[in-house]
């Protein structure tokens, strides 16, 4: 009974926005071109796989401090951060861990080789185009660390002639100034942009003393040149700055704040051209780095500790589309990577260089009501040998109109995740380790009403084997690690159901999800940690004129955790969250927009132990024109 309240509750308002007539003022915004599902550009309602995009009207407006702030607003995207600004975030999706997200900027992977996933505290949206988000396995096209979700940031490209500034400001001191110049002219463009972004934040751990501050400064540069059928282009983002932080929220170590500096850095060089009619060829040279700095006093109160994490990844990639037939693709290429990790940590090293290579084939067929996706994948390891993955993918039109149509979706997949140098070379390591593994069952039902509106509703089931978990071992040396050790002991595994809902037109937006799973341990029998079993979002904005007004909400229910001081099992209660927005354009490519959020003022966590944000305000004043 109640997951029929659940979901009644959240198709009210659709109910109340849906419109059987299509209007005049209804527009054809709610299909983005995506190209992370499949390696190909295709229209987000042609795509099988479940996928949320956030474009850029929907980043202005948010706000955000962060990716990770624009990533919450979607039911099944659960996030954990400690803290506020700048403080380490981690991203679950459909239940999966922290590090089986895959992130990309531009296509270049930034999970480091250590631990945990991608840096999303450290991505500024100013600096975002759009973001694609597909759920379920993808390790057939990008490898390892794909088994929950892939994540791809699409940064600021070059336009014509434009010149864009912003100021933002609001609570905990955050003060952060843009600025955008670019052009187009002929067969050449470019792009340029930095981000200075401050705050003083506040007190991570709840019982600590001081603010947590947090600098950053952004960098994003990219240029392009046509000769004929040959597409050259380079991009740089270069994220550095500091973290203000606690080493433990336990009182037993004395809550002792410390710093890190952080760098996190993508270089790309990519060269694309048709060498034939039907055959589309692209060589992408990239190179990414993740490195954090530890340089304050410790939990354990001694001098300065010189620990360090870097990862450095110099990557070829190699992507072939072969226009079969109409309505045929055939995409297949190889990618290769040198993986070099350099680390240390109370006083143990690590310094590993990794070989990974991996080649991939894909086929998609689009025929009248049947639509398919089959692809398949080899992947050489240094450490870990040959991983096979694959994908298969299957949507069949039940009813077919010009704006209308309902279609059934059927897919399976795998993924695999191997084990960070942290895992075998860090606290507890064990070389010994065998990857994580993933398989995922899903079916659905998408329906696009009319040019405005769309629903899409999937009931999935993910297992994970080989999890790896540090635990207590009585038979290791007691002088190593404590006599702790990585060991693949876990299984888990994820059934849910979830509904999205989106509505565009002239005046209105509105965008709603929910989801309903049960992310189990299955050793132990236990809801996995930091992952709530049921969740709801929405997002309705209203223009009128030259102004607007935007209104999100978020509920969630209890998730279990681990108390930060004594270790032992507790929960973060359930919470719900309410921001306002509000702008208005000034003229002469002028705006002003406000926003508060928490505006219920609760007090909740997302990470036993530390404090979130209560009731804070910004506003951001913007201009955009041209040269």
């Amino acid at each position: 009974m109640k997951s029929v309240l659940f979901f009644a509750t959240l198709l009210a308002p659709c109910i109340a926005v849906a419109q059987p007539v299509v209007t005049a003022a209804e527009t054809t915004a709610l299909d983005p071109v995506i190209v992370t599902a499949s390696r190909t550009a295709e229209a987000q309602s042609q795509s099988l796989a479940a996928t949320i995009v956030i474009d850029r009207a929907q980043i202005e407006a948010a706000q955000a401090n962060d990716v990770a702030d624009l990533l919450r607003f979607n039911a099944g995207l659960d996030i954990g951060r400690t803290g506020g600004p700048g403080q380490t975030t981690s991203l679950f999706v459909r239940g999966g861990n922290s590090n089986h997200t895959l992130v990309l900027i531009d296509g270049v992977r930034v999970n480091p080789a250590t631990a945990g996933g991608a840096a999303l505290q450290n991505l500024t949206p100013e600096m975002i185009e759009r973001i694609e988000v597909v759920k379920g396995p993808r390790s057939t096209l990008y490898g390892s660390d794909a088994l929950s979700a892939v994540i791809n940031i699409i940064t600021r490209r070059p336009d014509a002639a434009v010149i864009e500034a912003s100021a933002r400001g609001g609570s905990y001191g955050t003060a952060d100034a843009s600025a955008r110049i670019a052009d187009k002219a002929g067969r050449y463009g470019f792009s340029l942009q930095t981000e200075q972004q401050r705050s003083d934040g506040f007190a991570a751990c709840i019982g600590g003393d001081g603010d947590s501050g947090y600098r950053n400064n952004s960098v994003n540069l990219s240029g392009n040149a046509e000769f004929g059928a040959t597409r050259l282009e380079a991009r740089v983002w270069n994220a550095q700055g500091k973290t203000e932080y606690f080493d433990s929220c336990s009182p037993n170590f004395g809550l002792n704040p410390t710093a890190q500096d952080f760098r996190n850095q993508t270089l790309a060089l990519a060269a694309s051209t048709a060498l034939t009619k039907n055959w589309a060829s692209t060589l992408t040279l990239s190179r990414g780095e993740d490195r954090i700095r530890q340089y304050a006093v410790n939990a354990f109160n001694t001098p300065p500790a010189p620990d360090f994490v870097r990862t450095l990844r110099p990557a070829l990639d190699w992507q072939n589309t072969l226009t079969l037939a109409p309505g045929a693709l055939l995409v297949f290429g190889a990618n290769a990577a040198d993986e070099r990790v350099d680390a240390l940590s109370f006083g143990s090293g690590i310094h590993q260089n990794t070989e990974i290579y991996n080649g991939f084939v894909q086929g998609k067929l689009d025929r009248g009501r049947h639509h398919a996706l089959l692809a398949g994948s080899v992947l050489d390891h240094e450490a870990f040998g040959s991983r096979y993955t694959w994908n298969a993918e299957y949507g069949y039109d039940l009813y077919l109109r010009p704006l209308y149509k309902t279609t059934f979706i059927a897919s399976a997949g795998t993924g695999f995740r191997v084990p960070d140098a942290s895992d075998r070379f860090g606290f507890g390591g064990n070389p010994n380790l065998r990857p994580e593994r993933a398989r995922n069952y899903e079916v659905g039902l998408r329906q696009r009403y009319g040019a405005a509106q769309t629903w899409d509703l999937r009931a999935f089931r993910s297992d994970l084997s080989n999890l790896i978990s540090v635990q207590f071992d009585p038979a290791n040396d007691p002088n190593v690690d404590f006599g702790f050790r990585a060991v693949n002991v876990n299984r888990a595994r994820n059934e849910g159901i979830e509904l999205s809902y989106r509505y565009e037109d002239a005046d209105w937006s509105a965008q709603l999800s929910g989801i309903m799973q049960n992310p189990k341990d299955r050793n132990a029998d236990t809801q996995l940690l930091r992952r709530a079993r049921r969740s709801a979002s929405a997002q309705l904005t209203r223009r009128l004129g030259r102004y607007f007004i935007e209104i999100d909400t978020l509920a969630t229910s209890d998730r279990p955790d681990l108390d930060a001081a004594s270790g032992a099992p507790t929960k973060d209660s359930g919470y719900v969250l309410l921001n306002l927005g509000a702008g208005v354009k000034l003229g002469r490519g002028w705006s002003l927009s406000a926003r508060a959020e928490n505006l219920l003022d609760r007090d909740y966590q997302t990470a036993a132990g530390y404090r979130q944000p209560g009731l804070s305000g910004y506003a951001t004043l913007r201009y955009a024109g041209h040269l």
